[in-house]
């Protein structure tokens, strides 16, 4: 909805990758991400997650910001 990617998606391991490369600098994880899928993004090392079209295409955009903000506290 926003952009086409000329990348494929990377995964956890690569996101794993990433921080291993980067820390001690934040790592923002940003693409293809919904509540459901913050367990494995936070256990591969994300400091935090970015969302815009889970929650903009969602049927109730408000309830799911919420579901986001419920499910991300434990990492706050």
């Amino acid at each position: 909805i926003l952009k086409t990617m000329k990348w494929a998606p990377q995964g956890l391991e690569r996101l794993r990758a990433w921080k291993d490369a980067v820390a001690p600098i934040p790592l923002v994880a940003i693409g293809g991400l919904n509540p459901e899928r913050l367990d494995g993004v936070f256990g591969a090392g994300a400091d935090s997650a970015a969302a815009v079209t889970d929650i903009t295409l969602n049927p109730d955009p408000e309830a799911r910001t919420r579901e986001w903000i419920d499910k991300t506290e434990q990492w706050r």
